[in-house]
């Protein structure tokens, strides 16, 4: 699940770093893209029950999830209920994002409003290309985009019964400003398996500039929660989602 603002084509660059046979299912949240004019969801809790029912549709055998920023709440959300439905990804990958209880913390750093404080927002948080902010209707697009996103979150609360009963592994910049090491760390708290940390040189968008790296470190963490889940009747086999 891809991040605030960005969509599912930010994963693109890492898809040659990713083994062959693993089937890849990049979700791409509506108001964006290809899906740009169908309504964006109001909250974490209909954007779940949007992309329950075809993600499930595509499940043929163990699968991981992984998401980005705000998509690692949302992967997180997805996997609570997939697990309650009898079908638990072997591996939860969330990224640059705090633990869900401390989600306020991030937003109280930025106090965005207007077209000019999101411009920078993104700006200040990089990632965005340099020639993006003199481009005004592709700026009008991703401030758009991040409004939404935004207002998707706002309202988000976490469940403090949300314990996962799957490994977790936690990504993380050492730079970046909202998702540090102290607002990661409390995320082994909603797991009762194992949970593993990686950090990375960089800031937020910190995988993106090291795809190779990155992609073989997600396909090894995939690999030791598939040989972990062998065995286990809720294990489903046949193919790898990311």
């Amino acid at each position: 699940m891809h991040h605030a603002g960005g969509s599912a084509v930010s994963f693109l660059p890492m898809r040659s770093f990713l083994p062959d046979h693993w089937r890849l299912l990049a979700l791409e949240l509506p108001g964006r893209g290809a899906a740009s004019a169908v309504p964006a969801p109001a909250d974490v809790a209909e954007t779940v029950s949007l992309l329950l029912p075809a993600l499930i549709e595509q499940l043929a055998g163990p699968y991981a999830l992984f998401g980005h920023s705000m998509g690692a709440l949302i992967a997180y959300e997805l996997a609570r209920e997939l697990e309650r439905l009898g079908v638990p990804p072997v591996l939860l990958g969330v990224s640059a994002s705090p633990a869900p209880h401390l989600r306020a913390v991030r937003e109280e750093l930025r106090d965005l409003r207007t077209r000019e404080d999101l411009a920078g927002f993104l700006r200040d948080l990089g990632g965005t290309p340099p020639q993006a902010f003199e481009e005004p209707e592709l700026m009008e697009y991703l401030t758009r985009v991040l409004r939404l996103d935004l207002d998707l979150l706002k309202n988000y609360t976490a469940d403090p019964s949300g314990i996962l009963g799957i490994p977790l592994a936690v990504y993380y910049g050492e730079s970046d400003p909202l998702a540090g090491r102290d607002l990661v760390s409390p995320w082994s708290e909603y797991s009762s398996e194992p949970t593993r940390f990686h950090s990375w040189p960089g800031g937020h968008f910190y995988l993106f500039d090291r795809p190779r790296e990155f992609g073989a470190q997600w396909a090894r963490d995939v690999h030791a929660a598939t040989r972990r889940a062998a065995g286990h009747p809720q294990a489903r086999r046949g193919a790898s989602c990311a």
